[in-house]
């Protein structure tokens, strides 16, 4: 989104013929947030959550009945991945107040819509694997509870040689899965781990589209409207 609360206009805020929901970083106003918009038409939402922790709460708070799911991520179940001084995350607050995260039960399944922390710097690394570590958890937790789950958004990360600009050229191939946050990525989808790139999944071999900013990623690959 990258605006802040109080700069939403109205008409854009609350359309008329969508649900819409936000989610705004706890501070830096204007650093990040996310939001989704669902047609009335199409498809009701049944409830709705910012952030992964389930510590993000409106006032009043959500009752039991309202929330997703009863088992949120606990930090002890957590490796996190450690910075320069070999420190890790002691609240999983601290990952999740930056306005990144939405996530929105549409009943046939979940959808989790993300803007991921980007690699700016080698200090920032710490918090964008241990912010994607959170996020694999959280899904965990769905599909343990047999829930269909949909990911999509700004993952900030390449999947693939194939979908970097630079990925043709052989230095970049050779080294592609030395950066932790594409090998992270690399074992969360299929055939090592439980994700679909559906985007992947349907055009395996078309050059150019570079979907690192948009990926979509959906589990298991078994939903009624998925491209087979």
């Amino acid at each position: 989104m990258k605006c802040q609360r109080s700069s939403l206009e109205k008409t854009f805020a609350i359309p008329s013929k969508y649900d819409s929901f936000f989610s705004f970083p706890v501070t830096k106003g204007g650093y990040s947030g996310v939001a989704v918009y669902s047609k009335k038409a199409l498809v009701a939402p049944i409830k709705a959550e910012e952030g992964l922790t389930g510590r993000l709460q409106p006032k009043p708070p959500l009752t039991d009945e309202e929330r997703i799911t009863s088992e949120y991520p606990k930090i002890e179940h957590l490796n996190f991945y450690p910075d320069e001084n070999d420190n890790v995350p002691r609240d999983l607050f601290e990952l999740d107040n930056e306005g990144r995260t939405l996530v929105v039960d549409f009943g046939l399944f979940v959808l989790i819509n993300l803007y991921c922390p980007a690699e700016t710097s080698e200090t920032r690394l710490p918090y964008k694997m241990n912010f994607h570590l959170l996020l694999q958890e959280r899904v965990r937790l769905l599909i343990e509870e047999g829930r269909e789950v949909i990911v999509v958004g700004d993952i900030n990360i390449t999947a693939a040689p194939i979908d970097h600009c630079d990925g043709n050229i052989p230095s970049q191939r050779d080294d592609f899965w030395g950066r932790p946050a594409r090998a992270w990525l690399r074992d969360w989808l299929e055939p090592t781990g439980p994700m679909v790139d559906v985007i992947r999944n349907v055009w395996p071999n078309r050059q150019g589209m570079y979907t690192c900013e948009h990926a979509v990623f959906f589990f298991p690959f078994n939903l009624a409207f998925t491209y087979q």
